[in-house]
């Protein structure tokens, strides 16, 4: 079966604005360089509907990306938008997700801390709980390398579901050490 056939189970990347695709692109990178990881090659980068530049920051990192490479979808929450509407934005993102997510079955849902991500995670941890997903599918959350002391809101919702909870700096990992999940690794990026 080719790598990038549609029926294969991918790999969904999430990327969100600014610093996080950035981050991400970084992992990417590293990833993509190693040849054991060639089992990787069915990736699938999540993209909000209201997002540009995350698109172009990764095709500018990755060039060799197509069209069919990117998922846009709904954006949970936008920056600035009022929390009553937001739960009606967030509500239709995870219907989305859960449609996204039944109808590829990702093997991995890599992500590190956009409120995209969320319903995602979320939407994989039920159906992986349902039978739908295989049970070795993985969800992994790398904090973002600017939260040093406290988890982000993302990263605070999902700890307690993800595989791995990867984060850069020591004071995390003492701080929620007792969280099987964690994993702290040093620096990364």
């Amino acid at each position: 079966m080719c790598p990038n056939n549609r029926t294969a189970q991918p790999i969904y990347v999430i990327l969100g604005s600014g610093g996080h695709t950035a981050e991400m692109c970084k992992i990417n990178q590293a990833l993509m360089q190693h040849d054991d990881l060639k089992q990787y090659q069915s990736v699938r980068y999540i993209v909000a509907n209201s997002d540009d530049t995350s698109e172009k920051q990764i095709r500018s990192a990755l060039p060799a990306l197509k069209d069919s490479d990117f998922i846009r979808v709904p954006r949970s929450r936008s920056v600035g938008q009022s929390w009553l509407t937001s739960i009606f934005t967030t509500l239709w993102a995870l219907l989305w997700s859960c449609w996204l997510v039944w109808r590829d079955r990702p093997k991995l849902v890599l992500c590190n801390g956009p409120g995209t991500c969320v319903p995602y995670c979320y939407a994989a941890y039920l159906w992986r709980l349902l039978g739908r997903l295989p049970a070795h599918s993985k969800i992994v959350f790398v904090e973002s390398y600017c939260r040093v002391e406290t988890l982000s809101l993302s990263g605070r919702l999902l700890l307690p579901l993800v595989d791995m909870f990867v984060v850069h700096w020591p004071a995390l990992a003492t701080r929620y050490a007792k969280k099987s999940n964690l994993r702290y690794f040093g620096r990364i990026l």
